[in-house]
């Protein structure tokens, strides 16, 4: 699920774009049914995956609102094991309304001070909302052994444990994004899916803990 409204880019990656987006939802988000979700949804073969995707042009995002984005969320966790919404970082009320009902939030940084400044600011955010640390899941992408800014340094600065690593792969990363084929698809060996992969472990981890405690449902939010 695009949750970044104005700009987002989850069907280009894929290669994917279509007509149907979640501006198709978003009116009938009282009445959504497993058809209408389908005739919306992008399908991407080669993975399995169901996208809904963002507005076609930046000036659409204004049309849906967060109680019907929530809404919408709401019904897709009933039809899907794992939902992911992938948001901007950017903390308007769509991206907040995704992290209210997220049941695990994936924060990304990368090795540079400004990044991580932020990720301290957004911790601190999330405990003022009264979120629980538990429910997130702290990840170093583009990770270069070369910067002396390692995940453990990270971990003891923000007194969150770094609990996912993604090495930086450019040449691999890059080349998928162009081609909109992901690289874990036909890269399997390599250092950026290794990574994706164990950051998928650790998400399908950390959600059954989540469900051991009460939780009955999935959703992951980047």
């Amino acid at each position: 699920m695009d949750g970044n409204l104005q700009f987002g880019d989850v069907a280009v990656f894929v290669n994917e774009q279509g007509k149907n987006t979640i501006i198709d939802l978003a009116p009938r988000a009282e009445e959504l049914d497993p058809e209408i979700v389908e005739e919306v949804m992008l399908k991407h073969p080669a993975s399995g995956l169901h996208i809904l995707a963002a507005p076609s042009r930046p000036e659409y995002a204004e049309r849906v609102s967060s109680g019907q984005f929530t809404k919408v969320l709401e019904y897709l966790r009933q039809l899907y094991a794992y939902v992911v919404v992938d948001t901007s970082s950017y903390l308007t009320d769509i991206t907040l309304s995704a992290v209210d009902i997220s049941d695990l939030i994936v924060l990304v940084t990368t090795q540079d001070i400004p990044a991580i400044k932020n990720c301290r600011l957004f911790l601190d955010l999330l405990q003022t909302m009264g979120i629980d640390r538990e429910r997130i899941l702290f990840v170093m992408n583009r990770f270069d052994k070369r910067i002396n800014i390692t995940p453990e340094r990270v971990t003891e600065n923000l007194k969150q444990e770094v609990a996912s690593v993604i090495p930086l792969d450019e040449q691999v990363v890059t080349k998928a994004v162009n081609r909109g084929v992901p690289f874990v698809l036909d890269n399997k060996n390599q250092p950026a899916t290794r990574g994706i992969f164990s950051l998928a472990e650790n998400v399908r981890a950390r959600v059954a803990v989540l469900e051991s405690g009460g939780e009955s449902n999935r959703i992951g939010k980047r």
